[in-house]
């Protein structure tokens, strides 16, 4: 249920955001029956969107030079400050932080790889 639920979240998050009730109607089930099966596998409706906005982020700041407010827009954050706060609170570090970090280990693993 988990990973469908994240398929169907990430297809459509960068489009339009979807409440639990439009993704229950899309499965095809009630919206409890969707929180009670997703409860049984330890998880929530919040905690797999709030997985899926995080994976789309990391994508964009990864695979992307679109700015902060951008990527903010996009994930459907009211402000850039928000999408920052959230990116803190889910990994520890700000979006800037981890995009620089990541562009780092990239480059220095090109640089291996070329060095054989």
């Amino acid at each position: 249920m988990t990973d469908e639920l994240h398929q169907r979240l990430r297809t459509t998050m960068t489009e339009k955001p979807l409440t639990a009730q439009q993704v229950a109607q899309m499965m095809g089930i009630h919206r409890r029956t969707l929180s009670r099966r997703l409860k049984s596998e330890g998880t929530s409706f919040i905690q797999v969107a709030d997985e899926t906005r995080l994976s789309i982020a990391k994508q964009l700041l990864a695979d992307t030079d679109m700015s902060m407010a951008q990527i903010s827009t996009t994930l459907e954050f009211s402000e850039p400050a928000a999408f920052t706060h959230a990116f803190r609170r889910w990994t520890g570090t700000t979006p800037s932080a981890w995009r620089k970090e990541h562009r780092r280990r990239h480059v220095a693993r090109n640089v291996q790889t070329a060095l054989g």
